[in-house]
């Protein structure tokens, strides 16, 4: 990763939302070939292109982005991007999380799978947004504010909107009963087929249209559903691991120590500990 400071950067930790949590934005101009990466990041990372292009690489795929895109680093995926030799990119970016992040996200056409925003128009209003944020970084609601204000652009902008209105019909609303399923049942023993059923779905086309709107089975879903709670739970609540796996869903404490290690890369505990003393 080459060395460079930023140009500027605002850490806000504006996380008492819990839709939308806002962490940190920062601007950059960068010289010829600058990198960043390999890198794996907790929270999304939406990197917006002033000027100039440069280019992506996630999933062993590249991705060309050029002014006025923008590009997404999902969590917990190692991700590595470059400026471009004749033409670096400027570019202004903010960390941000939340248990709505996602669903926004997805709504904009923006997935680990389509880590690129092309707007639908030349004039689209969302680098003015980014800006916004960058210019007061010290206004928490104004902040916020700015934060929906840049989702609602991004869907309003995004060719995925056309896209899904010709493609899907009424598929949204059924993804949508199965992810509202998911946050009421996640703490029973919620089988697929149960989430199928409720939607009036074949359990073939429910996790065929789950995984075309969301880039995750609904399986996959529940399961980091599932561990996000848990890390809320942990973060916020004095209660042994054990009641926390029972609460998120989990009857056996090794079972749910094994997922969280594996979608988290530490214990439970460790997590929690780490979180506590840092």
């Amino acid at each position: 990763m080459t060395e460079k400071s930023f140009d500027e950067v605002h850490w806000l930790n504006f996380s008492s939302y819990k839709d939308l949590r806002l962490y940190e934005v920062g601007r950059q101009e960068c010289t010829a070939g600058y990198a960043v990466g390999p890198i794996i990041r907790d929270k999304y990372i939406l990197h917006y292109i002033l000027r100039g292009e440069g280019a992506l690489y996630l999933d062993n795929r590249e991705y060309k982005v050029r002014e006025k895109q923008a590009f997404l680093l999902p969590p917990g995926m190692p991700t590595y991007y470059r400026a471009d030799e004749k033409r670096p990119w400027e570019y202004v970016w903010i960390h941000f999380h939340g248990f709505k992040a996602m669903e926004l996200l997805e709504e904009a056409g923006l997935t680990r799978k389509k880590p690129v925003f092309v707007p639908t128009a030349s004039d689209d209003g969302i680098g003015e947004c980014f800006l916004d944020i960058l210019r007061h970084p010290r206004e928490e609601y104004a902040c916020i504010g700015n934060l929906y204000r840049l989702f609602q652009l991004l869907i309003d902008q995004s060719a995925s909107r056309q896209e899904k209105a010709k493609m899907q019909g009424t598929m949204s609303n059924y993804v949508k009963m199965a992810i509202d399923y998911i946050s009421q049942k996640y703490s029973e023993p919620v089988r697929i087929q149960e989430i199928a059923s409720y939607c009036g779905l074949e359990r073939s086309y429910l996790s065929k249209i789950f995984k075309y709107a969301t880039g995750y089975t609904p399986q996959e879903y529940l399961i980091w559903y599932r561990i996000n709670m848990a890390k809320q739970l942990l973060r916020e609540q004095a209660m042994p691991v054990q009641h926390i796996s029972y609460a998120v869903g989990y009857n056996d404490p090794l079972t749910f120590s094994k997922v969280f290690k594996k979608e988290t890369g530490v214990s439970p505990s460790k997590w929690r500990q780490d979180v506590t003393e840092g």
